[in-house]
């Protein structure tokens, strides 16, 4: 129905009716039997999200559940990263044309575990309420930051994109938990899902 999962009964009845006017087989202009399938398929998404036990045992499955600490978590290579980031020596000339070259990006932001731990406890913390949603977020989001290969951080913040409405951002960022996390089951369901929302 294109409504975040934490919309509110009146949004969702109001995207029930707009999708019914567009979607009515005496109504749609195309093909009359996909009319007729995206009527079922519509009739039954608003019976699941309004119905409360169907929208909770919905709610439920595995794929939408906040990821907590991996007992399996290894935190990134403090060192490694550092030596590999190591800035080599500048030569004279270098020093000479620095004010004419292109400075490097700001913000760049290397393993940090601690850091990245605090802002994942953070952001556990908020993914309980539906209204810190956005601030669970940026906390999941900066987690990764501190370390790329955190994948609870990098599930949750994607899931946090699918419960906002974000679709297209959460597409994206299942794809990327995919890169870290690629045997992951709930992860794929999430895309599949993702697949025809915000058409």
């Amino acid at each position: 129905m294109n409504v975040p999962p934490i919309a509110p009964a009146e949004e969702i009845r109001k995207a029930y009716r707009n999708l019914s006017k567009k979607y009515h087989p005496d109504v749609y202009q195309g093909d009359k039997n996909v009319a007729e399938d995206k009527m079922k398929e519509l009739v039954e998404a608003f019976n699941n999200l309004s119905d409360n036990n169907k929208r909770k045992a919905y709610d439920k499955q595995p794929q939408f559940q906040v990821r907590k600490f991996s007992k399996t978590r290894k935190p990134p290579d403090k060192k490694a990263f550092t030596e590999k980031h190591k800035k080599p020596k500048e030569s004279f000339l270098k020093k000479l044309l620095a004010p004419f070259m292109k400075k490097p990006e700001a913000g760049a932001v290397g393993p940090d575990p601690r850091q990245a731990d605090v802002h994942f406890t953070l952001g556990l913390s908020m993914s309980d309420n539906e209204s810190f949603l956005d601030q669970a977020k940026k906390e999941f989001g900066l987690s990764v930051k501190f370390d790329p290969k955190h994948k609870e951080a990098a599930y949750n913040f994607a899931l946090m994109c699918y419960k906002l409405g974000q679709w297209d951002e959460a597409r994206v960022a299942f794809q990327s938990f995919l890169k870290i996390g690629a045997e992951d089951a709930a992860a794929k369901k999430m895309i599949q899902l993702l697949h025809n929302v915000g058409d």
